[in-house]
């Protein structure tokens, strides 16, 4: 069980991360995120989002290499061992971040889905930017470098735009049980035997 979380900046990804591993917890899940810290790509796009945007090639490049190495260290021995998992932002988020509109959007996708394991499920969690932003400068002092306004519109459109068999979009305007509660039902209805599963975890041996 392969699961994403995507969505503008402020729209709860984490918060529901966090509530899907809880959730989940009988079958071990891990729960990851991107960009990764623990790759030489993931540390520099971190730390472009204080210091400035980085060339947008670069931009692409780094986090295409980052999610390559994301794969091989964390998503798929998890997945292998039998273990869900949850990351916190994926390949979506390169479209919605770096591609210019919903064309470019498209490109990059062609160019690098079939390079990647892509999800069984996506959720894009969907709400206003000032919500968005008001969560944000309600939690912490500050906006990174991608976190203005007209950049938060275009990824959001973006996202809205993604559609297809893996993909739910969820309303994050609605409370953090209420989106939960979406997302769960979602997961049911995508893997039946979920319930069955959580009510009696495999074995594993690690």
């Amino acid at each position: 069980m392969f699961i994403a979380v995507d969505g503008i900046d402020g729209s709860g990804k984490t918060t529901l991360v966090a509530a899907l591993a809880a959730w989940l917890r009988p079958l071990d899940p891990v729960a990851t995120k991107e960009p990764t810290g623990s790759s030489e790509w993931g540390r520099r796009l971190r730390d472009s989002a204080v210091s400035g945007r980085l060339p947008k090639a670069t931009e692409i490049e780094y986090f295409h290499r980052d999610r390559l190495q994301h794969l091989a260290d964390v998503i798929r021995p998890a997945l292998a061992a039998g273990r869900p998992v949850i990351t916190d932002r994926y390949i979506d988020s390169l479209l919605a971040f770096q591609a210019e509109d919903l064309a470019e959007a498209e490109r990059l996708y062609a160019r690098f889905a079939g390079a990647i394991l892509l999800p069984d499920v996506t959720f894009i969690l969907d709400c206003p930017v000032a919500t968005g932003l008001s969560r944000i400068a309600r939690n912490r002092d500050g906006r990174s470098t991608f976190e203005t306004d007209a950049f938060l519109e275009r990824a959001r459109r973006i996202y809205q735009s993604r559609q297809g068999g893996r993909y739910v979009h969820l309303d994050a305007t609605r409370s953090a049980d209420a989106v939960l509660n979406q997302a769960r039902a979602a997961l049911q209805a995508h893997f039946p035997d979920l319930a069955r599963q959580l009510a009696t975890p495999p074995k594993q041996d690690r």
